[in-house]
């Protein structure tokens, strides 16, 4: 039989053998962080995406189950699987959730719900909740850059199809299997891999449901092994196997590169604003233009924003939306609000509420495609915005990585900043301090795990 390589062994392997000890403590500290932004996207897709959560909590009330792990916003336990599923549910509901750029996708709301919910149910110590997640996150990141920008350009969704791969291997770690069970783990987490771009389009509400089947799929993937079943062998690399399947292309070296040295939750991104990552650099260098010159949407004549096809293609169909899911991937209308009225937040998704001007500036806005703007080599992701105004004057502003990146993070008081606009409304103070108290001191001995829980209002 004709040797072949065997990137899921060398994945399982890494994840099978990585230790708390072996973080760096910049990793950590960058972990705690991301655990915090967990907790505030979850408020804020609680807030935003209200109708489809009453659905979905409705449904899974009725099926009843096992009490096994907390989901936020109840009263009760849940089966561990549909706790993780709703949590992911509320993580990605309004799109302030986590990403990374090479990924193209959003990590933390199916990898950190199936961490906590494994964790609950099967015991462990925050040390191994967290190593976990790193882990999670290099699986994604490794597995999603691999493989794009074929993924995407299948029309899937990496929070999805990659994500079910990431939350498998973090729950079978959590689950404290060896190599080999994490190894089947992943190799039956591939055949549930799911997970649409089409929500972009439309029907954004149901978006959440990507990484909500990534984490019940990942969760219940590693259980089938726990159980001694066994999954297919060459899972990512045999010729009917998974990145077959989801690319023309692999660049195998985005896997095996730095593996256990780097960490990808180290270069992963937070989101200042509550649209698809696209849209934030077009309304970043309004933002700072705005500031800096003093004008008022009335003063501009056109705004043109050059930027990358990926991001067209993405989040450039959408000029006006008609309800408030489109707002959320319409570059337009996230760079008109911040045109019009200076900022972009939650309370700015809601078309009720939003002043006919800033619908009426989406036609100012101008996509233009510009390949220069995106570079996966040197980590750019950004847009040049030229803004002109009706006296003559053109103000131009070049973001070429939007704020929340590595390279630009945000700061510890900027993140509380986010969590308390995220629960705005919800959250008491008890609660923000709760959180922050929780996520800071996360991991830092050696106690077993508890859920923090969360409640409205």
């Amino acid at each position: 039989m004709e040797k072949r390589m065997d990137f899921a062994k060398i994945i399982c392997d890494y994840a099978a053998k990585l230790r708390f000890e072996d973080l760096p403590e910049q990793t950590v500290a960058n972990t705690r962080q991301f655990l915090l932004d967990y907790f505030a996207a979850a408020l804020a897709g609680y807030r935003i995406n209200q109708p489809f959560n009453t659905v979905v909590t409705g449904y899974f009330a009725g099926l009843g189950g096992a009490e096994e792990a907390s989901a936020f916003f109840g009263s009760r336990k849940l089966p561990c699987a549909t706790a993780a599923y709703l949590n992911a549910c509320y993580a990605h509901g309004a799109d302030m959730d986590d990403g990374n750029r090479k990924a193209m996708g959003h990590i933390g709301a199916a990898v950190i719900s199936a961490a906590f919910a494994v964790a609950e149910k099967y015991g462990a110590t925050e040390r191994e909740v967290l190593t976990a997640i790193v882990v999670g996150y290099d699986v994604f990141c490794r597995l999603g850059a691999a493989v794009q920008p074929g993924l995407v350009h299948r029309g899937f969704h990496s929070t999805g199809t990659v994500g079910a791969l990431a939350a498998a291997v973090t729950a079978a770690k959590l689950m404290k299997l060896d190599a080999d069970g994490i190894y089947h783990a992943l190799a039956m987490a591939v055949t549930m891999s799911s997970g649409l771009m089409l929500v972009t389009e439309s029907g954004q509400a149901v978006k959440a449901i990507n990484p909500a089947k990534a984490a019940q799929n990942g969760i219940e993937a590693a259980t089938f092994a726990k159980g001694g079943i066994v999954g297919g062998a060459y899972p990512l690399d045999s010729s009917k196997g998974w990145f077959h399947a989801m690319s023309d292309t692999v660049a195998y070296d985005q896997i095996t590169n730095g593996l256990g040295k780097t960490f990808c939750v180290d270069e992963s991104y937070i989101k200042p604003y509550p649209s698809c990552r696209h849209t934030h650099g077009a309304v970043q260098a309004i933002g700072e233009l705005r500031e800096q010159h003093g004008f008022v949407a009335s003063d501009v004549k056109q705004v043109r924003v050059h930027i990358y096809d990926n991001a067209i293609r993405i989040a450039g169909c959408i000029t006006c939306p008609d309800n408030t899911e489109d707002t959320k991937f319409s570059i337009a209308y996230a760079s008109a609000c911040m045109l019009v009225l200076g900022h972009f937040t939650l309370d700015d998704l809601d078309l009720s509420r939003v002043s006919p001007e800033v619908l009426k500036a989406t036609e100012k806005i101008e996509l233009v495609s510009d390949p220069s703007m995106e570079d996966r080599d040197a980590g750019i992701r950004g847009c040049n915005v030229e803004i002109a105004l009706q006296n003559g004057e053109v103000h131009q502003k070049t973001i070429l990585i939007p704020k929340g990146d590595a390279a630009n993070r945000f700061t510890d008081a900027e993140l509380e900043e986010k969590l308390r606009s995220c629960g705005n409304g919800i959250a008491s103070e008890t609660t923000v301090q709760s959180i922050l108290r929780y996520t800071g001191a996360f991991a830092s001995t050696k106690q077993n795990y508890m859920p923090l829980p969360i409640s409205a209002g």
